[in-house]
């Protein structure tokens, strides 16, 4: 089970402030600490609805109006359920309604960066959201983009938060450096997380609304109230029922444990040691599978699919953008049965987790660089 870590004696220090951006668009190159920011944003989706057009097959370009649809007149990959795909595309936003056969465009303002974004979908809205400090956009159901306000005016990392329609964000304001917890609209909430400063940005999404933070070779489980300790290795890869990590008792010497992130339950996992740990991964739903990136020698970035169960490791034939592939290239579907991926070459390639087939989803659509599941 996890354990509460102690208060650490003396003053702290005080804290760097990372500064990003420019009031002009500049190039961006990946700082070495940015691969385990942002990880899967798992979170709840928003619906952006508008009258659908009448010929079925009939294709519509976003450049026609802010917010345009097509209906393709059937499902999409047999699904029947209620969630939705998003994909953000370069000056729009992409809605897939899967069961509905529905696809929804909304165009948004040229992002004046390009570095990291954060990509979240809430009940009502989408938040596009700049590592940078410049401007980012929230998008309504429905209609034209807005300036972010409040708390997500600036930039800065944003994380899911516990409830759909709240979210962490970076809060340099402060001497000491803190998440706070703030709705989609800006505003602040009563809560807050301390965080520690460091010149390696060290918190990540716990797949569960909260963080998970890295101090002093150990990863931390971090809420208002308390912070439990995880592991004293890595985390490989993280969901909302699962965490997924490396423990080394001694060099060379190193065990997969699964942990229940409910219970703290923890056992040791078969099959051959994890390599490369970096970006974390992603776990689906049902805590059954692991969605975990490997890179190869020659630097191609592959997707492979890793039992919880068993500890088997399946390889699959999706190769993803080697600068971009950990910013929300993989996005889970609720039930666990299938892995959204962007390819290199900005499709959306979907993954059968029984299977590992590869498949399209059957429908034209614009090159996108990040998901979302609603």
């Amino acid at each position: 089970m996890a354990r509460p870590e102690g208060a650490r004696p003396g003053q702290p220090e005080r804290p760097e402030v990372l500064q990003f951006g420019s009031s002009r668009q500049r190039r961006w190159r990946r700082p070495r600490w940015l691969a385990p920011v942002v990880m899967l944003l798992i979170a709840a989706g928003v619906a952006v609805v508008v009258v659908v057009t009448a010929a079925p097959e009939k294709k519509h370009s976003a450049a026609h109006g802010p917010v345009t649809v097509t209906s393709v007149g059937h499902p999409l990959l047999g699904v029947r359920a209620g969630w939705e795909l998003f994909g953000l595309g370069s000056g729009e936003v992409v809605r897939i309604q899967l069961a509905a056969g529905r696809i929804t465009r909304t165009t948004v303002p040229p992002l004046q960066s390009t570095g990291p974004v954060t990509f979240l979908t809430g009940p009502h809205q989408v938040i596009i959201r700049p590592l940078d400090f410049v401007p980012g956009y929230l998008i309504p159901d429905g209609q034209p983009a807005q300036a972010l306000r409040a708390a997500l005016s600036h930039g800065g990392t944003v994380l899911p938060g516990p409830r759909p329609g709240q979210v962490w964000v970076q809060d340099v304001s402060r001497q000491h450096p803190l998440m706070s917890l703030v709705g989609q609209d800006g505003s602040k909430l009563a809560a807050a997380i301390p965080i520690p400063a460091s010149g390696r940005w060290p918190v990540i999404s716990d797949g569960r609304g909260y963080l998970l933070i890295h101090r002093a070779g150990r990863v931390y489980d971090a809420r208002p109230a308390a912070r439990h300790l995880i592991t004293s290795g890595a985390v490989a890869a993280v969901g909302p029922t699962r965490w997924l990590t490396v423990a080394c008792r001694r060099r060379h010497h190193c065990l997969d444990v699964v942990i229940d992130s409910v219970t703290g339950a923890r056992r040791v996992l078969a099959g051959p040691q994890l390599s490369t740990i970096a970006p974390a991964g992603a776990i689906s739903p049902d805590g059954s599978t692991a969605a975990l990136f490997r890179v190869r020698a020659g630097g191609q970035t592959t997707v492979h699919l890793l039992s919880l169960a068993s500890g088997t490791d399946h390889a699959i034939p999706v190769h993803l953008d080697q600068e971009s592939f950990d910013l929300g290239a993989v996005a889970w579907s609720p039930d666990s049965q299938w892995l959204f991926v962007v390819t290199a070459d900005g499709r959306i390639a979907a993954v059968s987790a029984r299977t590992g087939r590869v498949r399209g989803l059957g429908v034209a659509l614009p090159p996108v660089s990040q998901l979302a599941v609603r």
